[in-house]
């Protein structure tokens, strides 16, 4: 079960901590073998599939299992097949593990928290005779409970996992970032810089893009600038926030802006689809 850390039986000797180098793991030229376990938090509605094992296309990666069992986590163990070190072991999972994640926040919408290692396990590759070095470490965590859960295909979650370099992939990670925020403002905030960032800090051609996507968006005259010169909803509520202008009632522009963030959620990802 991914997450799961297995044990060390026969004549392995298992330890927690450091001293990989006791056993010979990781020691030398030898490569080695080995398993992390990540779990990684839902945080707000959740999401359940059952496990499944997926090819990230990654050199030195056997495989990924991966798995949502209650909603609220989703727990995943990276298979190595051979690294120099443990260190490099750890390194490829958490990279490996974390473009995972970053797909399944973009294509699903989920606010997916940072993944912490639940433990790991390594060996060498080609063990010396007789003796089978292992190097285990464990970590507990606890987790809560998320608020409306909805379960996943394992079967699409796979083909997207697996799907060679998805369009806008490189902004994936920043999506995922801002759906983590801790209030819906700063989300709000958190995705528009995405869309200033993907339109070169120009907010005409935000508008553009916005307006494009969506015809009906509400627009009004932007203050200070010749009559006719608009801004959609999104970029007046936000410049509200960012800059100081007259007659504006702070706590309307962040209702406004809680109330617009399903629609911003979409605009940016549709942006980021638009922008490989």
């Amino acid at each position: 079960t991914p997450g799961s850390v297995p044990g060390a039986p026969g004549n392995r000797r298992p330890y927690g901590g450091g001293g990989a180098e006791e056993l010979g793991v990781g020691k030398g030229n030898a490569m080695i073998k080995g398993t992390v376990n990540f779990v990684a938090k839902i945080r707000g509605n959740g999401m359940t599939f059952p496990s499944f094992d997926f090819d990230p296309n990654e050199p030195g990666v056997d495989k990924v299992e991966i798995e949502g069992p209650n909603g609220d986590e989703i727990r995943s163990t990276v298979h190595l097949a051979s690294v120099a070190t443990r260190g490099d072991g750890r390194a490829l999972a958490a990279k490996v593990n974390t473009a995972a994640l970053n797909r399944i926040a973009f294509f699903h919408g989920m606010a997916i928290e940072k993944a912490r290692s639940s433990g790991d396990q390594f060996s060498p590759v080609s063990p010396q005779p007789g003796v089978q070095a292992i190097a285990v470490t464990e970590n507990l965590f606890i987790s809560g409970a998320s608020r409306g859960v909805v379960g996943i295909s394992s079967t699409r979650l796979k083909t997207q996992l697996e799907q060679a370099s998805p369009s806008g992939e490189r902004n994936f990670g920043l999506f995922r970032s801002a759906r983590q925020s801790e209030s819906r403002v700063e989300e709000f905030m958190h995705l528009y810089n995405i869309l200033l960032m993907i339109y070169n800090d120009r907010q005409a051609d935000v508008d553009a893009f916005i307006v494009g996507e969506d015809a009906a968006v509400p627009q009004t005259q932007r203050p200070l600038k010749a009559p006719g010169v608009m801004e959609t909803v999104y970029t007046r509520v936000r410049n509200e926030l960012a800059h100081k202008r007259a007659g504006v009632n702070l706590d309307d522009t962040k209702e406004e802006m809680a109330n617009r963030l399903g629609g911003l959620i979409a605009l940016t990802k549709r942006a980021i689809e638009l922008h490989p």
